[in-house]
This record gives C-alpha cells, sequence and structure tokens, in this order.
C-alpha cells in the first residue's frame, strides 16, 4: 500500500516527516496525509519522492519493478494514482459514514460502563471528588504540596514557539504518594491542554495526559522540586509505568481510571478556560476539540489531490474549513478558510479580530489551483462559526 510503503521506506533512510516535507518543499501535514491514507502524491511529485528515498517508484507504488536503468512512465504512474484517488475518495466518504455510527455507539457503550468501571477498578482505594477544587483525587495532597504540584506541571508543559494555544490549563489525579522525614514523592497522572479559538470556539488545539511521578524536598516556605519522570509513549509504556510506580498503583494505572474522574479532570480544564476567557471580557463555548465539527475541502467535491495543492499555497491557514485565532505583537488576528460556492473559489482571510480590518486575502480556483489575481476582497470580514458534533456545556 503507497501510504505504508512511504512511511516504512521514510523510516529506513533515516527521514523524519519535518525533514522530508523540507526536501520535498512541502509542509509536514502533506507528508502526514500521504502516511495516513488521506491523499496521495502526484506523479511528479511521486518521482521527486521516490528519487529523494533513492528507490524505485515501483517500490512505493508496491508494483513490479521496472528494468534496470528504465523509469517507470509518467502516464503509468498517473493512471495507477488515478486508480488509488479514486479508492481514497471511496475510503473517506465510508469512514465520515462509519465515524457518525461510531460516535452514536461509545455514547452508550460509555454510558453502560461507567458504573461498572467505578466499582471495579478501585476496589481498595476510595475516590472522592474535592469539592472547591472540582478535582478527582485518590490520595489527597495537602494545598501547599498540590499549588507546587499543578505549578511544576505547567511549567513543564508551556508551548513552544509557532505551536498553537494561548492558555495553558493542568488537572492531576493523584494515585499515591511515599513520604519521608524531608521529602515527599507524588505518583500521579497529569493532564494538560492547550486551549485556543477554532472555529469560534475555544478548545484544547494540544495538549496530553500521561503518568508521572514528581519527587519534592520539604521546604520552610513550601516544597522544591527534586525530579519528575514521565512514562514513554507506545510499545515502552506499561514497562515505563511498571518501572516507575510500585507495583499495587502500577495496575491500577494500567487497569484505566474511571469514566467519572477523567471527566472531573476535563471540568477541570475547562473551568480553568472559562476563568481565562472572564478575564479577557470574551464569550465564547468551551468544549473539546473532538467534539467540533470538522468540515473538509473534498466534502464541496474538490478532489484529495486538488485540495492539497490549495493548502499548500497557504500553509499558515486551516487546511480545513473554519478559523483560528492568533496575537502577534500585541494584535489579535483571525486566519479564516472559507470555500466561496457562488465563485468556485477556496479564500484565505486575515483579518484583525478588533477592527475587522483585512491584512491578507488570498483567493483560488478550486478547479485549476490558480491564484485569482483580480478577485477583489471583501469590505468586512463574517467571522467563521463551526459547529458540534454533541452538545457541550459552556
Amino acid at each position: 500500500m503507497l501510504s505504508q510503503n512511504i512511511k516504512t521506506i521514510r523510516k529506513q533512510k533515516g527521514y523524519t516527516q519535518e525533514t522530508l516535507a523540507n526536501a520535498l518543499n512541502v509542509v509536514r501535514q502533506t507528508v502526514s496525509k500521504w502516511e495516513k491514507g488521506y491523499s496521495v502524491p502526484d506523479a511528479i511529485m511521486l518521482e521527486k519522492l521516490a528519487d529523494l528515498l533513492d528507490v524505485p517508484v515501483s517500490a512505493l507504488l508496491g508494483s513490479a519493478e521496472e528494468p534496470d536503468g528504465e523509469k517507470a512512465d509518467i502516464s503509468r504512474i498517473s493512471e495507477q494514482l488515478s486508480v488509488l484517488n479514486n479508492q481514497l475518495a471511496k475510503e473517506l466518504r465510508r469512514r465520515k459514514r462509519n465515524r457518525k455510527i461510531a460516535l452514536a455507539l461509545c455514547a452508550v457503550l460509555l454510558a453502560a460502563g461507567v458504573l461498572l468501571t467505578v466499582f471495579c477498578l478501585f476496589p481498595h482505594q476510595q475516590m472522592y471528588i474535592d469539592a472547591e477544587t472540582n478535582r478527582a483525587i485518590v490520595c489527597e495532597l495537602d494545598p501547599a504540596l498540590d499549588e507546587a504540584l499543578a505549578a511544576e506541571i505547567l511549567s513543564a508543559h508551556q508551548p513552544a514557539e509557532g505551536e498553537k494555544g494561548e492558555y495553558t490549563a493542568e488537572s492531576h489525579l493523584v494515585i499515591g504518594k511515599k513520604e519521608t522525614d524531608d521529602t515527599v514523592t507524588v505518583y500521579l497522572l497529569e493532564e494538560y491542554a492547550r486551549f485556543g479559538f477554532q472555529n469560534g470556539f475555544f478548545t484544547d488545539v494540544g495538549g496530553g495526559r500521561t503518568p508521572a511521578v514528581y519527587s519534592f524536598r520539604k521546604a520552610d516556605d513550601g516544597y522544591e522540586l527534586i525530579s519528575k519522570e514521565f512514562a514513554e509513549d507506545g510499545s515502552h509504556y506499561v514497562p515505563s509505568v511498571k518501572n516507575l510506580f510500585p507495583r499495587r498503583w502500577a495496575k491500577q494505572m494500567l487497569r484505566g481510571l474511571p469514566q467519572e474522574a477523567t471527566d472531573r479532570m476535563w471540568q477541570d480544564l475547562a473551568s480553568q478556560a472559562q476563568a481565562y476567557l472572564d478575564s479577557i471580557n470574551r464569550k465564547a463555548t468551551v468544549c473539546p476539540y473532538s467534539e467540533i465539527e470538522t468540515v473538509f475541502l473534498s466534502d464541496y467535491g474538490i478532489e484529495p489531490e486538488t485540495e492539497n495543492k490549495i493548502c499548500e499555497l497557504k500553509w499558515e491557514y486551516d487546511t480545513t474549513i473554519g478559523s483560528h485565532e492568533t496575537t502577534e505583537n500585541g494584535v489579535r488576528y483571525v486566519y479564516q478558510t472559507v470555500y466561496d460556492a457562488g465563485h468556485d473559489w477556496v479564500t484565505f482571510t486575515k483579518f484583525e479580530y478588533e477592527s475587522n480590518k483585512i491584512v491578507d486575502f488570498t483567493a483560488v480556483d478550486a478547479d485549476t489551483c490558480e491564484v485569482i489575481k483580480n478577485a477583489s476582497s471583501p469590505e468586512r470580514v463574517t467571522y467563521y462559526i463551526g459547529q458540534l458534533t454533541n452538545d457541550c456545556d459552556s
């Protein structure tokens, strides 16, 4: 399969998605889409990719090898890619339909499993919800230690330059602790979320959840961090949790936590995000990113290959229909991608949030991928407001 072949050979040749994208003069998201099977490169790009990875085109397509010293015919490659594109379009439609069915099924199964999870996973330790902080707690910490722990989690997960998100929130579920006369080690599940404006909602545009161990030295004026360790991802996850946590707490972590606990962690993050909105005098619905409906250019009948070319022209904008906000030199801007059905254009507009002043406007023909030179920008921009796939409390 082309997507898997690209991924496998890229890794064999020592490229990351980022370095490969740079070498091909495309954005990293384009390589990611190839490897996930969301799109395929065109014939010219496939030849460039094969040359860069030093393999024949047939090795990427998974077809018969070309004779020594000969390259695959462009027309034949194009035919094969056309077949793959048709298969991909059918697969994307199937995935979209199945996603709606799966969401409905998951909601039913989730509701049925909550009670069983709560009663079965914590037979020896009682979980309770702290009324003041709204956090689910297995093992209680004194307020000064809890405050120091929260500060360290936030410090460890501040966004790097260029990353999305304007506000970072944290939550943690303490599984257990060990104390000596002058130190305390805390075993926990930590979660952080970077919130930003997406399609009119204030949502988690980045973040993560991981088991962690923090050790502190007791001091007269509070707690001083000694060390922090995190569970590893992927195939190393289970052994790393067993290595970091005492046996009884490792088992508890690996069995999974009650849905009530993880729901409360999200509510804790959401309440912090709402407090931030209040502090900047902004009204918006706080919701998980997974609940925001995603609208692709392909939903308007634009071919995946054309969609990729259009998005690569304006890589700093969203690759789906919608908007996001950034603050640059103290000014809040909106980057917005919209499909103009009347002209069959995809428009990219950057404008100041407060004044609605347009800073950048580009219209691209949805069929030819050509920039429309004579397209006049609108006098004012209508802020794109998306939809939620489920009801979500603000």
